[in-house]
């Protein structure tokens, strides 16, 4: 009984109480943005967006001290890497930005519950679209739209990899001019 009150009062304060958070929104071709986003009553909502996540994690910062939440920040490590003075500011389209978000694309490409989804659902759907009737015309055009959708969603994560792999490239390149350049200078 105390268990499911206890329960009961965490639900209860999770609903009453705003629940802060900064998502990454946005394509690469369009150029993300970072948003803050309020969670309350069962609803999230967009409060500010902002071009790099260094605002953003300010502004957040600056609200949790308004009102005080429980919620977990998505990916609270990166928040608190650009809060640091000497972090350097990270832009949606900085190279640093992009190898970040190569770097999760990797992850859920390289994660084996994904693959193992995404193939298991692939299969199921070009099945019942095997299945279906020349005649059921609406059904058959629904399944097909289905399997273009899960390879633009593949396609969207390569291209995220490939973005991020040219970007730490870049970052590479940057850092050996740098270095030649201090060489040459001293």
């Amino acid at each position: 009984m105390k268990d499911r009150l206890l329960t009961l009062a965490r639900a209860a304060r999770a609903w009453l109480l705003p629940a802060w958070s900064i998502r990454e929104e946005g394509s690469a071709a369009a150029g993300s943005v970072f948003a803050v986003h309020r969670q309350q009553f069962g609803r999230t909502r967009v409060l500010e967006r902002w071009a790099t996540l260094h605002m953003a994690a300010l502004q957040l910062q600056a609200l949790r001290g308004l009102a005080p939440t429980a919620a977990p920040v998505v990916d609270a490590a990166r928040i608190a890497r650009t809060l640091d003075p000497r972090a350097p500011e990270e832009s949606a389209h900085s190279p640093e930005g992009r190898v970040y978000r190569g770097d999760r694309a990797r992850e859920v490409l390289q994660n084996e519950a994904f693959a193992w989804a995404f193939e298991t659902t692939k299969s199921e759907i070009y099945e019942s679209w095997q299945a279906t009737l020349a005649a059921n015309a609406p059904e058959r055009e629904r399944l097909w739209l289905a399997l273009q959708m899960l390879d633009r969603v593949q396609g969207h994560l390569m291209q995220r990899l490939e973005t991020g792999k040219l970007a730490a490239l870049e970052l590479r390149h940057r850092e050996k001019v740098a270095q030649q350049q201090k060489a040459w200078l001293d």
